[in-house]
C-alpha cells in the first residue's frame, strides 16, 4: 500500500487552474469529481449534502489553486477540503444513527454468483462505524498511500496503518454478522 511519491496527473490542471483557465478546471472537475462524491457518500450518506458539499469543495479548489504548496498530490488535497467541509455539515446535524439497528441491510437475496460483491461490501461498510468506514474508503476505493491519508486526517502514518489493521477485522466481523464468511466471496 506504501508506494513511494509519483507523478501528479492533477498538478498541471490545478496549475492552469490558478492561472484561470476554465477549461483546465472542468477537467480536473471531470476527472476527480466522480471519485470525491463516493468518499463522501461513504462518509455523510446524505444526497443533498453530498452535492451541497461537493459543489463547495469546487469552489474553494478554484479560489484556492494558486495556494497549493504540493505537500501533497492534488487529489489528496482535495479530498482534504471535501472531508473538512463534511465534518463541519455532519457537526451542524449532529446526526449519528447506528446503522446496524436498520433491518434492511442485510445480505438476504445477494446473489454472489451474478457479481453482488460489490453490493456486499457496500451494505458491510455501511455497518462499520464512520472512522472505519472512511479510513476503508480512502485506503482501498481511493488507493491512497498511508502518507496521504495521514495527510488528509492529520494522523500519524502509524496510527493509519493501525485504523486500517483494526477496520479490516471490523469489516470481517461485519461480513460475518450478516452471515457471510470469506468462502463465500
Amino acid at each position: 500500500m506504501n508506494r513511494p511519491a509519483t507523478f501528479d496527473p492533477f498538478l498541471s490542471l490545478l496549475e492552469q487552474t490558478a492561472e484561470g483557465d476554465r477549461d483546465a478546471f472542468a477537467i480536473l472537475y471531470e476527472e476527480t469529481s466522480h471519485r470525491i462524491k463516493v468518499y463522501l457518500h461513504r462518509l455523510m450518506q446524505d444526497q443533498n449534502c453530498i452535492e451541497d458539499i461537493l459543489v463547495e469543495t469546487y469552489t474553494q479548489v478554484w479560489k484556492n489553486s494558486a495556494k497549493f504548496q504540493g505537500r501533497s498530490k492534488v487529489l489528496t488535497w482535495m479530498i482534504g477540503i471535501a472531508r473538512n467541509l463534511a465534518l463541519k455539515e455532519i457537526g451542524k446535524k449532529k446526526y449519528h444513527e447506528n446503522i446496524a439497528d436498520h433491518p434492511e441491510i442485510e445480505a438476504a437475496g445477494i446473489n454472489f454468483e451474478a457479481g453482488d460483491r460489490k453490493e456486499v461490501f457496500s451494505r458491510a461498510l455501511n455497518l462499520l462505524g464512520p472512522k472505519h468506514r472512511e479510513i476503508l474508503d480512502l485506503a482501498f476505493y481511493q488507493d491512497l498511500a498511508y502518507h496521504e491519508i495521514a495527510h488528509i486526517l492529520d494522523i500519524p502514518e502509524s496510527t493509519v496503518k493501525t485504523r486500517v489493521f483494526y477496520a479490516k477485522a471490523s469489516l470481517k466481523k461485519a461480513l460475518a454478522q450478516m452471515g457471510i464468511h470469506s468462502d463465500d466471496l
